[in-house]
């Protein structure tokens, strides 16, 4: 009996000496393959960077490193860089950190740091900086299939002296997703606590919303790209594009829209005010020169809804000529 025992305990020892060393060696060969794509993904981002330094558009990242074992792996820099050469555009940013896990490389997270400044040729300047900016993608071989990106405490200023123009905005958070849906492009944002300043003038808080699908434009995200001239040529189903002050004061538009080669806009759109009597005074209140136009506006807007300071209206878009009713109110310049 003795002896029995023995042999069985020499048994589960040895079951267990084979699976401590089967362990080690598992661990090892994750290590070792770990630290190889982690080079390999190293290599190839210095290359690609190094190429892209010879075309028309160029990217950099500093002091550039990948991070993240045992269970992620991800591209770190101190500062990024982005130049498109043929548009004159250039674009700086803070810190980058991305993460994504081993078993899941195509689903990357990522956060980047402020500030942030991006330049138009001749004199076009965004500043922007943000407490918090987090963003995730999806990716397979012919580019992104979704991204999300979400910031806190954004706040910045839009100079382009030449055309007399300085905007300065701020907003408490924000969100931003697309997505491929077909052959369509699905784009959904939206502002909290939106704050604009138009050359000294402050117009009043907002928080604003949107929904569309970009018919045909599922491949603006892949390798492929979006097509130059954007946004002419293109149309669009609007789900939802609401303006809310606050207090019951919301606007929505929604409908079919679409932007020609020539850049003028159609479309069909259902206005839903609540509140028309609020947006009236507020918006006179701020653009004085444009009371007698604002007034006139909502008068139809409140006739065609028998008086009533909640309206749902037909608002038809020609060419850049606006329609409410039967009235042309307005007109939207070529894109």
């Amino acid at each position: 009996m003795a002896s029995s025992s023995r042999a069985d305990a020499s048994g589960v020892t040895r079951k267990l000496i084979l699976l401590a060393i089967a362990i080690v060696i598992a661990g090892a060969l994750y290590t070792g393959g770990w630290f190889y794509a982690a080079s390999w993904l190293k290599d190839r981002v210095t290359q690609e960077l190094a190429a892209s330094g010879q075309g028309a558009r160029s990217a950099s990242c500093s002091n550039l490193s990948v991070r993240g074992f045992p269970f992620r792996i991800g591209v770190f820099c101190d500062s990024l860089g982005i130049d498109d050469h043929e548009s004159g555009l250039s674009a700086t940013f803070g810190a980058l950190r991305s993460a994504a896990q081993v078993y899941r490389p195509g689903h990357a997270v990522m956060e980047l740091d402020g500030p942030a400044q991006v330049r138009v040729t001749p004199d076009r300047v965004l500043d922007m900086d943000w407490d918090l900016l987090h963003a995730s993608a999806v990716a397979w071989t012919d580019g992104l299939d979704r991204a999300s990106v979400a910031y806190d405490g954004l706040k910045g200023r839009f100079n382009a002296p030449s055309e007399g123009l300085s905007i300065g905005f701020a907003a408490a958070h924000g969100e931003k997703h697309v997505r491929r849906s077909g052959t369509a492009l699905d784009v959904a944002a939206s502002l909290d606590a939106l704050a604009l300043d138009l050359g000294g003038k402050a117009l009043p808080v907002l928080n604003v919303a949107a929904d569309v699908t970009i018919a045909d434009a599922a491949g603006w995200i892949s390798t492929e790209g979006p097509p130059p001239g954007l946004p002419r040529g293109t149309s669009a189903e609007l789900r939802s594009l609401s303006l809310d002050l606050g207090g019951g004061n919301r606007m929505t538009l929604s409908g079919p829209v679409s932007v020609d080669e020539e850049g003028l806009v159609s479309g069909s759109l259902n206005l839903a005010v609540e509140g028309v009597t609020a947006w009236r005074d507020r918006i006179s209140e701020q653009f004085p020169e444009a009371a007698v136009t604002v007034r006139r506006v909502a008068g139809i807007v409140r006739g065609l809804s028998g008086g009533r300071d909640s309206a749902t209206v037909q608002v038809n878009i020609r060419r850049g000529t606006v329609i409410l009713g039967l009235f042309p109110v307005g007109r939207i310049p070529p894109l």
